[in-house]
């Protein structure tokens, strides 16, 4: 069986770490390049996985990808540094005494720990260097369109825990609530991380009266969550602040939200109260009949003379002569068919309101699960094509009873970037030749002056575009050559000899440049 490209079990003894790890700068020696995986990863993060390999061992599923070196006689760890080095602190924390005291410290603490289960033979794959640079790539270059690791969504993660746990996490439950009830994806207006920064917070779960389950989050608890969810997007939108700093610890969450509970709450009891009255209203088949036929006219439905004061949202009767005010709303005919993809749209203003002082904004609702909507608004750059938009005004603050629906249709064009005429591409700027062109006054300055024209006015993806790196570099060489001549006072034997590594010869302008300028400041 070929050695390359098979599974094999290795000692860490005969594994080295990878001195040329992307993660830091180069290591000289294989302590020096275990120091630096840890000041670039943090001894935090180190011992973290050291204690989970310590307790669980290594992943079966994520081998170290190693190549095996024949001039040092041992395996090359290319994938899976991290891991590699911190089985070798585990089996010998004394290698980290000059490399991190305090993590050697808390390595030989967790080795007191009767929790282990890990082994120094490792199962390794062990491959050619080229294959092990292209795992490095496919492992560490994210998703890569679909090549390379795609990492999980907060939902997903979610998803995992909850089938892994047997228990769903809060912003699980509710956003799968909210779908079920009222047929919306939550997440359009706030993240999945957010949720559960807001809901998960014990007074909050108190104030709702969401058990430790959470399974008694219902339709009422949604309408509620949706409600809080609201306004905490006013009031972010109104401070010009994200919704993470704007609640940004515990007590700035309870402080804003537990006030709107108890008068979310306060308006539910005072709507039950109405409807109680409504429904204990006593026959009137005895009164007269003017008295009968008193009452609320509402879009053409009798309010069975219950007197509905504007704070209802839907319309007040004004004393005894019979004048009713009556909300009615409608939409405006959409003369606007075409919209784009860079726009945004108040939907707000698509709506007709007769009587706007009964008015209530905050019990309209406008939906659309495929369009980013904020406060009615929809924001630019979503995906083009044709949307059919809900608009509701409900009855009350329980958002139970509809009071209005309409609905309507629009369409989002892809907006086509207007053509630009690219501007000419120069090697030097036009304001750089400006300054110093006329000022170059000195013996043989005709060639440098020329080389200066022609790098500020030839286009780099000109005809002369193969040349420009040969007289870019022509410019350099004169330039630093007249720099050692007037300002180091070499003399031309000296710079023959110094510039013919061009690169050597800056490097030795430049650092008396720099020693020049520190003197000044």
């Amino acid at each position: 069986m070929s050695s390359l490209n098979q599974y094999k079990i290795i000692d860490i003894s005969e594994i080295m770490n990878y001195v040329e790890n992307p993660r830091h700068d180069v290591g000289s020696n294989e302590i020096d390049t275990i120091k630096k995986l840890v000041n670039k990863v943090g001894s935090q993060y180190m011992y973290n996985l050291a204690k989970d390999i310590y307790e669980n061992g290594l992943l079966g599923s994520n081998l170290p990808v190693l190549v095996y070196d024949p001039n040092k006689g041992k395996y090359i760890v290319y994938e899976g540094n991290r891991r590699v080095a911190c089985l070798k602190f585990l089996n010998n924390p004394e290698i980290l005494t000059s490399i991190d005291k305090s993590l050697m410290q808390r390595i030989e603490n967790l080795k007191k720990e009767d929790k282990a289960n890990y082994s120094n033979k490792i199962n390794c794959y062990i491959t050619s260097e080229e294959e092990a640079l292209l795992i490095m790539e496919r492992t560490h270059s994210g998703e890569d369109k679909g090549r390379g690791l795609k990492a999980w969504s907060s939902k997903e993660k979610g998803v995992f825990e909850s089938r892994r746990k047997k228990k769903s996490p809060i912003e699980l439950v509710i956003a799968d609530q909210n779908e079920k009830f009222l047929n919306e994806d939550i997440t359009q207006k706030i993240s999945y991380t957010t949720i559960r920064r807001f809901f998960n917070n014990r007074e909050i779960k108190k104030a709702l009266g969401i058990d430790e389950e959470f399974s008694n989050i219902d339709k009422n608890k949604i309408i509620k969550i949706n409600f809080l969810i609201d306004k905490a997007i006013e009031e972010s939108n109104r401070n010009g602040l994200s919704l993470t700093r704007l609640f940004n610890k515990a007590r700035e969450i309870e402080d804003f939200f537990l006030p709107l509970i108890k008068e979310k709450e306060e308006d539910t009891n005072s709507s039950i109260k109405r409807k109680e009255e409504v429904t204990t209203v006593s026959h009137h088949d005895n009164k007269p009949k003017e008295e009968q036929d008193e009452g609320l006219l509402i879009d053409g439905i009798k309010s069975s003379g219950i007197n509905l004061k504007e704070s209802d949202g839907v319309g007040i009767k004004k004393g005894n002569n019979q004048q009713v005010k009556s909300l009615k709303i409608s939409l405006k005919k959409d003369e606007n068919k075409f919209y784009y993809t860079n726009q945004t749209i108040d939907l707000n203003e698509k709506i007709e309101i007769e009587h706007k002082d009964l008015f209530e904004p905050q019990l309209l609702r406008i939906e659309c699960s495929d369009l980013v909507l904020v406060n009615g608004i929809i924001q630019p750059d979503n995906i083009p094509g044709e949307y059919s938009i809900t608009f509701k005004y409900y009855m009350d603050n329980t958002f139970e009873y509809t009071y209005w629906q309409d609905s309507l249709k629009i369409v989002i064009k892809a907006m086509k970037a207007p053509f630009i005429v690219p501007k000419q591409q120069t090697v030097l700027s036009e304001t750089f030749y400006k300054k110093y062109y006329e000022n170059l006054q000195f013996e043989h300055s005709d060639k440098i002056k020329s080389l200066l024209y022609f790098l500020t006015y030839e286009n780099k993806n000109g005809k002369y575009s193969p040349f420009l790196n040969i007289v870019s570099r022509m410019f350099l060489e004169y330039t630093f050559r007249l720099y050692a001549s007037k300002v180091l006072k070499e003399d031309n034997h000296s710079i023959d000899i110094k510039s013919k590594s061009l690169q050597g010869f800056i490097d030795y302008c430049l650092y008396f440049a720099r020693k020049k300028y520190i003197k000044m400041q």
